[in-house]
Protein backbone atom coordinates (compact mmCIF):
# COMPACT_ATOMS: atom_id res chain seq x y z
CA UNK A 1 0.00 0.00 0.00
CA UNK A 2 1.27 3.47 -0.72
CA UNK A 3 1.20 6.79 1.36
CA UNK A 4 -1.88 8.82 0.70
CA UNK A 5 0.12 11.72 0.30
CA UNK A 6 1.88 10.31 -2.50
CA UNK A 7 0.18 12.14 -5.72
CA UNK A 8 0.68 15.41 -3.95
CA UNK A 9 3.42 15.67 -1.38
CA UNK A 10 5.20 19.13 -2.34
CA UNK A 11 8.92 17.76 -0.84
CA UNK A 12 9.00 15.71 -4.19
CA UNK A 13 6.79 18.36 -6.47
CA UNK A 14 9.19 21.64 -4.97
CA UNK A 15 12.59 19.86 -4.02
CA UNK A 16 12.77 16.34 -5.84
CA UNK A 17 12.69 17.63 -9.78
CA UNK A 18 16.43 17.59 -10.46
CA UNK A 19 17.12 14.48 -8.19
CA UNK A 20 15.20 11.51 -9.84
CA UNK A 21 17.34 8.96 -8.33
CA UNK A 22 16.84 10.27 -4.76
CA UNK A 23 13.42 10.68 -5.42
CA UNK A 24 13.18 7.42 -6.19
CA UNK A 25 14.62 5.74 -3.78
CA UNK A 26 13.09 7.64 -1.09
CA UNK A 27 9.60 6.83 -2.28
CA UNK A 28 10.54 3.08 -2.63
CA UNK A 29 11.80 3.21 1.13
CA UNK A 30 9.16 5.46 2.61
CA UNK A 31 6.04 5.84 0.05
CA UNK A 32 5.83 2.73 -1.09
CA UNK A 33 6.99 0.93 1.81
CA UNK A 34 7.18 1.94 5.66
CA UNK A 35 5.17 5.58 4.96
CA UNK A 36 4.22 5.51 8.26
CA UNK A 37 7.52 6.24 9.96
CA UNK A 38 7.50 9.00 7.42
CA UNK A 39 8.42 12.17 9.57
CA UNK A 40 6.01 14.38 6.60
CA UNK A 41 3.40 11.69 7.39
CA UNK A 42 3.61 12.17 10.44
CA UNK A 43 3.19 15.72 10.75
CA UNK A 44 0.06 15.43 8.24
CA UNK A 45 -1.87 12.90 10.83
CA UNK A 46 -1.08 14.61 14.00
CA UNK A 47 -1.62 18.08 12.97
CA UNK A 48 -2.99 17.99 9.18
CA UNK A 49 -1.64 18.65 5.87
CA UNK A 50 -1.68 21.98 5.94
CA UNK A 51 0.69 22.47 8.99
CA UNK A 52 3.45 20.20 7.14
CA UNK A 53 6.18 22.50 6.11
CA UNK A 54 6.44 22.11 1.81
CA UNK A 55 10.15 22.08 2.13
CA UNK A 56 10.72 19.33 5.03
CA UNK A 57 13.12 16.63 4.33
CA UNK A 58 11.71 13.14 5.99
CA UNK A 59 15.02 12.70 7.13
CA UNK A 60 15.74 15.99 8.61
CA UNK A 61 15.43 14.47 12.32
CA UNK A 62 16.53 18.02 14.29
CA UNK A 63 13.95 19.90 11.99
CA UNK A 64 11.19 17.49 12.80
CA UNK A 65 12.01 17.97 16.42
CA UNK A 66 11.35 21.67 16.06
CA UNK A 67 8.75 21.57 13.78
CA UNK A 68 6.69 18.82 15.76
CA UNK A 69 7.74 21.06 18.97
CA UNK A 70 6.54 24.44 17.48
CA UNK A 71 2.38 22.60 16.04
CA UNK A 72 2.56 21.05 19.62
CA UNK A 73 2.97 24.49 21.64
CA UNK A 74 0.52 26.09 19.09
CA UNK A 75 -2.06 23.30 20.03
CA UNK A 76 -1.59 23.93 23.63
CA UNK A 77 -2.10 27.64 23.42
CA UNK A 78 -5.05 27.25 20.96
CA UNK A 79 -6.31 24.43 23.75
CA UNK A 80 -6.21 26.64 26.74
CA UNK A 81 -7.25 29.94 25.11
CA UNK A 82 -10.55 28.13 23.87
CA UNK A 83 -11.07 27.08 27.98
CA UNK A 84 -10.58 30.23 29.26
CA UNK A 85 -13.79 31.97 28.02
CA UNK A 86 -15.92 28.64 28.82
CA UNK A 87 -14.49 28.65 32.35
CA UNK A 88 -15.26 32.25 33.02
CA UNK A 89 -18.98 31.79 31.36
CA UNK A 90 -19.22 28.73 34.22
CA UNK A 91 -17.72 31.19 36.59
CA UNK A 92 -20.75 33.39 35.64
CA UNK A 93 -23.68 31.12 36.13
CA UNK A 94 -22.66 30.16 39.09
CA UNK A 95 -22.46 33.46 40.22
CA UNK A 96 -25.59 34.00 39.18
CA UNK A 97 -27.28 31.20 41.11
CA UNK A 98 -25.48 32.38 43.80
CA UNK A 99 -27.41 35.64 43.72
Amino acid sequence: MECELMACCQFFIDNMKNMPQTEEYIKKRLCFGDYSSCNRYRIFKEFGGENVPFDLDPYDTEEVKKVMQCLRKKQECKKAHMSEPKQSLENDMKTSRNS
